[in-house]
């Protein structure tokens, strides 16, 4: 029997709105199609920057709004309605501000439950961006609105970008270890978080950190797993740093200096919080996250 406009208007209403910010991004995006595979309990709307993302998703069907975390004035507009938000900031020292301005709006717009992206934190790493999402999500504890803290250990697809194509991964910390994980499980661990809500998943912290491996150690697991040679290309933190003496925008280059910061400390092994396997992927889903094998076997 087919439903009426009306009726399907009463369920959509019945429904807990989530807000993606970041939806075209490594991580946002793979939430969208975790959504797009069960959204049960749950509409979604999209988030852009750009007017011209926003028209498209709309022509496809989907809910979508303007929302730039440089401009504060677009946060009101995109979270009316909104229940449910999957916050995360771009990689500058304005996320403090950004964060700070749309716990704020988000306060006034009676969301009920932020799920946040941050980052695998000790809180007492000497790392400046890892201390800023630490007060991030102090501030988000203080707005009195429902919180999950989702703490991503390097996120393997950021290193894997071009693998595909050249059969090599670079690292900047020579043949240190580090804590990894896919951004399609964050994506499942987020998704998840978000349709079930704050009365299951408030006030939790959950960590994914699948393996602790060295780059030479993935590059002979790919190789294994693919049945082609993937190589691992080492190098040390100053390739990064010549690269952000060069960013001209004073917001960017604090955060990169802080990403080189981390690069040369995980170097000198001087991460020992970070290299560690704390697998709340099982904890979630009920399975554990993915191996480098596993992707491996299915990607290459």
């Amino acid at each position: 029997m087919k439903i009426s406009s009306s009726n399907n208007l009463e369920k959509q209403h019945s429904l807990a709105r989530v807000l993606i910010i970041g939806a075209t991004g490594t991580v946002g995006s793979q939430v969208v199609k975790e959504f797009d595979k069960n959204d049960e309990g749950v509409v979604v709307r999209l988030a852009t920057s750009r007017l011209e993302v926003a028209k498209k998703w709309r022509a496809e069907g989907r809910d979508a709004v303007v929302l730039d975390l440089n401009r504060p004035e677009t946060f009101a507009e995109a979270l009316e309605g909104v229940d449910r938000v999957f916050l995360l900031t771009g990689y500058t020292s304005d996320m403090l501000y950004q964060s700070k301005k749309f716990v704020d709006a988000s306060v006034d717009a009676g969301v009920s439950h932020i799920v946040h992206l941050g980052v695998f934190t000790s809180r007492r790493d000497f790392i400046p961006h890892f201390s800023w999402h630490d007060l991030v999500e102090t501030y988000i504890e203080a707005s009195g609105i429902a919180w999950t803290h989702l703490h991503p250990n390097v996120i393997t697809d950021t290193v894997f970008s071009s693998i595909k194509e050249t059969n090599s991964f670079a690292v900047n910390w020579s043949d240190m270890p580090q804590g990894w994980v896919f951004a399609e499980d964050i994506a499942a661990v987020a998704s998840a978080v978000l349709r079930e809500g704050p009365d299951k998943h408030g006030g939790a912290n959950y960590w994914l950190s699948t393996e602790v491996l060295t780059g030479p150690e993935i590059a002979e697991i790919l190789t294994e797993a693919s049945g082609k040679e993937i190589k691992c290309i080492m190098s040390d933190p100053s390739v990064l740093e010549a690269y952000v003496d060069q960013i001209t925008k004073t917001s960017e280059r604090t955060y990169m200096e802080s990403a080189v910061i981390t690069m040369k400390l995980a170097r000198a092994g001087q991460m020992a919080p970070q290299t560690v396997v704390r697998d709340d992927v099982l904890t979630v889903l009920g399975r554990p996250g993915t191996t480098m094998a596993e992707w491996g076997r299915r990607n290459l």
